[in-house]
């Protein structure tokens, strides 16, 4: 939109210095913009044109290979030049065929200017006009401003800053808050059942681009069916310091609404974003405190407890029910992040997604629901009636779960975040068992590689137990006296025992398969896995010897960072 801050091709025309020029080809072109004026001197004109540019020439650097023209217009067309002026009967009598042809086929205005008319004045009068324009829009976007800054001040929200765009356009919008999944529309009785039911479903569907060029979002224009009329749909990005907070979306019927003021809303954009982050600002604040509250409830110290259930109304928590831990994390290893030098923007992003993905199922879940953000965490409470079977809890929790994923795929940050999911509690005083087996299920998740982003603590099977934090000391010293020698040996010869083992069990025990795995020679898997017999002094024909090497390396999948080993 900014390179229409200037005059039209016909307004120019219209002008005293231009009564005498003639449009010789190009004339759907003549709603090009013109925001400067340039001369051209030189062939390779090219390498200093800009959008927006009026070129004026009198031909004399191409006089003698005029079908130049053929090479230049349609790259000054790509580049956004306006158009050309030129003096026809000076070094050259009239343009041909060809070039004519290859302006009307781009839409590209070729004005035939008389010889007697001066450049200087053409330069002038068309700057003069462009200024004139520029400053008339630039009071009427502080008018517009200023407009939305009373509103604001009077404590107005978005549906008072929808209702004074709708005064300006006549046109049904409406205006969506990316983050909250929220958003508010003003529209005649004819259009507004149409307008709410593209909204919903827009906002239900719709993918956001997880993009580093945040800054780039431009206006969107697409067709859309309104009734028996086609209307063209107008999508005003609404952002501010790297985040979108969502759209000011215009049905233009018949084509009604002036670049004007299409631009006076796409600047007041950063205005309207501040009643978004206002709201997020009260969210947080909201948020800060409520997990204050999760985190004494799910404390194991009894004092923490007290002061929590002193609150517990505040938050619409039941004591009397029974209550199980959801907890979502996003992911330190996401691609984005990791290999983002300055990753505080993109981390911002994923939580305002994040936040964006929890109101959304907030307002799709029916139970009871607590919840509160913790900088790269989200902690669920779901509740439940003391009479619901156990089963049918443990389903509910994990249908949500899948949901929540589902929602987050809207948010295309579905394979940034993993979901650990608890068992329930009829006491609150236990509830922190239940976010600590979310918790171990999300580090169940973190060692594998399956790509997998959900799991219940119920389906840890042997990980219940090796990740339980009291007996990690132990844990270290059994692997350590079962395998304890092969790393070692790995360690001094770079050997890859401990890795060839792992898949041999991986394999059933298959030698042949372990070979095709690890892309390496049947004799060589066949050496190592003496080598480690001999080393370790482990007797594979031993079940119990077997069973213990297969548990500690399930052990080495817990204890992995702690105990410095490659995987």
């Amino acid at each position: 939109m900014q390179n229409n801050i200037g005059v039209r091709v016909r307004e120019v025309l219209l002008l005293d210095i231009f009564s005498s020029a003639e449009v010789i080809c190009g004339h759907e072109g003549l709603e090009h913009y013109i925001t400067k004026v340039n001369v051209m001197e030189v062939p390779d004109i090219i390498n200093w044109v800009k959008p927006g540019e009026f070129l004026l020439t009198t031909a004399y650097s191409i006089r003698d290979n005029i079908l130049k023209l053929n090479e230049l217009i349609p790259v000054m067309k790509e580049i956004g030049v306006a158009g050309i002026g030129i003096k026809t009967k000076r070094y050259i009598d009239e343009l041909p065929q060809t070039v004519l042809d290859t302006a009307n086929e781009l839409s590209f205005p070729i004005i035939s200017i008389p010889q007697e008319v001066s450049f200087g004045d053409i330069i002038t009068q068309i700057l003069t006009s462009v200024v004139n324009k520029q400053t008339s829009l630039l009071v009427q976007i502080d008018d517009f401003n200023n407009h939305i800054k009373d509103i604001m001040l009077k404590g107005g929200d978005l549906l008072d800053i929808a209702k004074m765009i709708y005064d300006v356009t006549k046109s049904p919008l409406a205006i969506t808050e990316e983050i909250f999944k929220d958003y508010v529309i003003v529209s005649d009785e004819a259009c507004e059942e149409h307008v709410r039911a593209s909204v919903e479903q827009w906002m239900l569907k719709k993918t956001t681009r997880q993009s580093r060029a945040i800054r780039e979002f431009r206006i969107e224009s697409t067709e859309d069916i309104m009734g028996d009329r086609q209307v063209r749909r107008l999508m005003i990005p609404i952002f501010s310091a790297d985040v979108l907070y969502g759209h000011v979306i215009i049905w233009n019927i018949e084509d009604a609404i002036s670049d004007t003021t299409l631009f006076m809303i796409e600047a007041a954009v950063s205005l309207i974003a501040l009643n978004s982050a206002k709201k997020l600002s009260i969210y947080e604040n909201e948020n800060k405190h409520k997990i204050e509250f999760i985190e004494e409830l799910l404390s194991d110290q009894e004092g923490h407890h007290l002061r929590a259930i002193e609150r517990a109304s505040y938050f619409d928590f039941n004591k009397n029910n029974i209550y199980g831990v959801v907890l979502v994390t996003i992911d330190e290893a996401s691609t984005d992040i990791k290999y983002t030098p300055n990753n505080s923007k993109i981390i911002k992003q994923l939580n305002s997604k994040l936040i964006s993905v929890v109101e959304r199922l907030h307002r799709f879940y029916k139970g009871e629901i607590i919840y509160g953000n913790k900088s790269d965490r989200v902690i669920f409470l779901l509740g439940f009636d003391l009479h619901q079977p156990e089963g049918e809890m443990k389903r509910q929790m994990m249908a949500f779960s899948k949901e929540l994923i589902d929602f987050a795929r809207l948010e295309n940050i579905h394979n940034k975040i993993t979901v650990g999911v608890g068992r329930t509690y009829g006491s609150y005083r236990e509830l922190h068992k239940s976010y600590r087996e979310a918790n171990r299920a999300i580090q169940k998740l973190q060692l594998c590689s399956d790509g997998d982003r959900l799991l219940h603590f119920d389906d840890l099977g042997i990980y219940r137990i090796l990740s339980n934090e009291v007996i990690q000391p132990e844990l270290y010293q059994f692997f350590m006296e079962t395998l304890g020698p092969i790393v070692q040996y790995d360690r001094e010869k770079d050997a890859e025992l401990l890795q060839t083992l792992k898949m041999y069990y991986a394999c059933g025990c298959n030698l042949k398969k372990v070979s095709e795995e690890m892309f390496t020679h049947y004799n060589t898997v066949i050496y190592r896995m003496q080598r480690i017999k001999e080393i370790g002094n482990i007797d594979f024909n031993d079940p119990n010897v077997t069973l213990n090497v297969h548990i500690a390396l399930k052990i080495l999948d817990v204890l992995n960072p702690e105990l410095g080993i490659r995987g």
